[in-house]
């Protein structure tokens, strides 16, 4: 089997390269299930948490005037990124680690796009405001009732590109 596979170079800049991996034999479609799977699952999570807060992070040390510390965060979000996506690309024949769904072709990643913001909207969203709005945190319930809004929104998006793509195929 031959896999393309995202590494993060040893540089100060954390910029992905790719090199190719022509003896690796094994059919990463065995993957699902196993500790593995679960680990670069949860590997997958944690770098991207990483890579927004840091961004985050960088934001608020921009208004706080301190330039060299934002690009650090900067900087470093890259490098996460660079990390997730080589989780990715290990998971990809495995299924979306959000969805399970396919994933691979645009019209894979659509179809599991589509599936997450679907169940944002319907039911992750919907069930975080309740629970905020029994707790007494109306504000936070408020929160999670437009985020459900935007992610229909995405999902109709998602879904109108799948209809372009495959009239046009």
């Amino acid at each position: 089997m031959f896999r393309s596979i995202t590494k993060v170079s040893k540089s100060t800049n954390l910029k992905p390269t790719v090199i190719s991996n022509a003896s690796s034999t094994r059919m990463y479609s065995e993957l699902k299930g196993t500790k593995t799977h679960n680990n670069l699952k949860e590997a997958f999570a944690g770098e991207s948490q990483a890579n927004r807060r840091y961004l985050f992070f960088a934001d608020r040390a921009d208004v706080e005037g301190h330039t060299d510390i934002s690009q650090l965060f900067r900087s470093t979000a890259d490098g996460e990124t660079a990390h997730a996506f080589g989780h990715l690309e290990f998971l990809e024949e495995a299924g979306d680690p959000a969805t399970g769904e396919p994933m691979g072709d645009t019209e894979s990643n659509l179809i599991s796009a589509i599936a997450g913001e679907t169940h944002e909207y319907t039911s992750m969203y919907p069930s975080m405001a309740k629970t905020a709005r029994q707790e007494g945190f109306d504000d936070i319930s408020e929160w999670f009732e437009t985020l459900a809004k935007a992610e229909k929104s995405h999902s109709n998006k998602f879904t109108d590109a799948l209809n372009k793509l495959r009239a046009s195929q």
